[in-house]
């Protein structure tokens, strides 16, 4: 989707046995393969590939649905902060829910405001 691994997360990443996410995520701006809306196209980013197939995809951030019975892809996506977590259902059957309370998040670029005259 626009952008390779190292460009989102460290070479350090890795998941726990219980959905624990470890590693180094990078503030990424202007994603705009991510995202069409503005306010999506900023901040950290979880691509995982899926071991699990099957047809149809729900995604639970924070426990609310935020796509339902979508068609399967291994290969996802997912903008997270430190305190959410992201549950993955394939075919009504939940296959994992992932944390990131463990991980760390760059701080993102200064921006603007330059001292001086």
């Amino acid at each position: 989707m626009g952008k390779q691994v190292s460009d989102l997360v460290g070479d350090d990443l890795a998941v726990k046995a219980d959905g624990s996410v470890i590693g180094t995520f990078h503030y990424v701006s202007d994603y705009t393969e991510f995202s069409s809306e503005p306010d999506e196209q900023s901040g950290y980013y979880f691509p995982f590939h899926l071991t699990k197939t099957g047809t149809n995809m729900t995604f639970k951030k924070n426990g609310s649905p935020t796509k339902q019975d979508i068609p399967f892809d291994a290969d996802i996506i997912f903008r997270v902060t430190k305190d959410d977590t992201f549950e993955v259902l394939v075919d009504d059957s939940s296959v994992v829910t992932f944390n990131f309370k463990e991980a760390t998040f760059d701080s993102p670029p200064k921006t603007g405001n330059k001292k001086g005259k």
